[in-house]
């Protein structure tokens, strides 16, 4: 059997049956590129956070499956996503990372200039051969916000990306994440890891004990951690935090409800998790640069911005990512390995299985699977007190 043959027929196991993928797919060249086609060129992924770009002008670059874009908040105050590729010879515009354009986009090359629509606008000393305008503006995305999210979807007939989410917003709701209006980043880092692993890696919990034992684990243990909803496309699961922890800031001051000392951790494939918890939502996005490479950023949104910067949690966020990222590059190393192969995925790791049910409906053509709900989730669809 060839590697997408044995792909596809681990990815659309159900639950119960569900097995690691094979080693081959977390290396593989052909595997890389039907992902990067079928799934980050055409699926809605996560960018960045509105505020990261809450001034005119503000901008943020990055490649996404490999294609540089650009999401920019207009002068009118409009996010957009935008080609950050010259319509001329093609030189990538604005350097990858965050920045601000004053007035006009200015290719680096020959000075030619777009607007923050990517309309454009002047061809330097072009004086005998004219340059329509209307045939050589930026390449415009679609674009959505959501919770302070930012998703952007490269294809050219994008399904709407409130249907996906839908299912997933009742289950959020007991956190009233509207009250989030102040954000902070973390660092850009460069993981020598597969996309799929970095993934996976962040939307299971089982590890928690072994990998992070003396520091997420004495705060959200894993036994107390379960699996809320989801399918293949989105997931929710969920656990309690440690109240003696002091994790979550001002939240054990008060006298909140005890479903307020547990958290929802959110997948949306392929790029997004997030922890959402009274206080804030942190975040950690996933962008693969090749088969062995991944862009990792993190940030978080919340009430209070002292809260986000404080530097006791940036350190504490800081040390359970250098053991992720430490992990994912020893697995990774691993996957070339031809007289072994993996088992069987357990409980705690139901979610993984809708992540592997989600790559089958974008490269394989699976129908999408249906929503399994825990007893466990029940408590998040409780209206607040």
């Amino acid at each position: 059997m060839d590697l997408l043959a044995e792909l596809e027929t681990v990815a659309i196991q159900p639950f119960g049956d569900a097995r690691a993928f094979p080693f081959g797919a977390y290396r593989d060249a052909e595997v890389f590129d039907l992902e990067m086609m079928r799934v980050f060129l055409n699926d809605w992924v996560f960018a960045c956070t509105a505020k990261e770009l809450h001034a005119p002008g503000a901008y943020y670059a990055f490649r996404l499956g490999g294609e540089p874009v650009v999401v920019l908040r207009g002068k009118d105050g409009e996010l957009r996503a935008l080609s950050n590729v010259c319509r001329h010879r093609g030189t990538q515009l604005l350097d990858d990372g965050f920045g601000q354009v004053e007035r006009l986009i200015i290719c680096p090359y020959h000075a030619w200039a777009y607007d923050d629509a990517g309309a454009f606008r002047a061809a330097p000393f072009a004086k005998q051969i004219k340059v329509e305008p209307s045939a050589h503006g930026l390449t415009r995305f679609a674009v959505e916000q959501w919770m302070g999210l930012v998703f952007v979807h490269l294809g050219s007939a994008p399904p709407p990306f409130g249907a996906r989410v839908a299912g997933m917003e009742p289950y959020l709701e007991l956190f009233a994440p509207g009250r989030f209006q102040a954000a902070s980043s973390g660092p850009i880092e460069l993981w020598q890891t597969n996309w799929k692993l970095a993934l996976e890696n962040a939307l299971e919990t089982y590890h928690l004990f072994a990998v992070h034992a003396e520091t997420l684990e004495p705060v959200t243990p894993t036994r107390q951690a379960y699996y809320v909803a989801g399918h293949s496309e989105w997931s929710l699961t969920g656990g309690r935090t440690e109240p003696d922890s002091h994790w979550l800031g001002r939240l054990w001051q008060q006298d909140y409800p005890d479903i307020y000392n547990h958290y929802l951790l959110m997948v949306l494939p392929p790029s997004f998790v997030g922890i959402l918890s009274y206080d804030s939502l942190a975040w950690l996005s996933v962008h693969p640069v090749d088969a062995g490479t991944t862009v990792i950023r993190s940030g978080s949104v919340g009430e209070h911005a002292d809260e986000l910067d404080d530097e006791g949690q940036r350190a504490f966020t800081a040390s359970f990512f250098a053991e992720d990222r430490a992990i994912c590059e020893r697995v990774q190393r691993s996957m070339g390995a031809r007289k072994a192969s993996g088992g069987r995925l357990v409980d705690l790791e139901r979610v993984v299985v809708d992540f592997h049910q989600y790559l089958a409906t974008r490269l394989f053509d699976a129908p999408t699977t249906a929503l399994h709900r825990s007893a466990d989730g029940a408590r998040f669809l409780e209206a607040p007190p």
